[in-house]
């Protein structure tokens, strides 16, 4: 019986260590700016970029995620704080998820 279980087992582990790992996917890219190698090589060690990229946060909201990664191992120099906040409010903000306004249907002379 071990015989058969050992193998599921096995499996099952090898499943849930693979996901836990750094995605290879490496999604939407990150928008120029000064800060935008810092926030990558911050936050990707751990999770592709789109899960910045669709997130869109107030300047205070993302100080909370910044304080929530480092309690999980992510490494952000207080001298880069100031400038991560800002490329990420920029740049992923509330008003860049904001919903786009419809194109005028019909045709383009009034």
């Amino acid at each position: 019986m071990f015989q058969r279980i050992c193998p599921a087992i096995f499996l099952f582990a090898s499943i849930i260590v693979a996901g836990a790992q750094a995605p290879s996917a490496p999604g939407k890219p990150l928008p120029p700016g000064p800060a935008q190698a810092k926030v990558k090589a911050a936050c990707t060690s751990c999770h592709n970029t789109s899960r910045i990229t669709e997130q869109h946060l107030t300047r205070q909201q993302w100080s909370a995620q910044l304080e929530k990664m480092e309690g999980l191992g992510a490494v952000i120099a207080d001298s880069d704080r100031d400038a991560l906040l800002s490329y990420l409010t920029r740049n992923f903000g509330p008003q860049k998820g904001a919903a786009k306004p419809a194109k005028k249907s019909g045709s383009d002379a009034d």
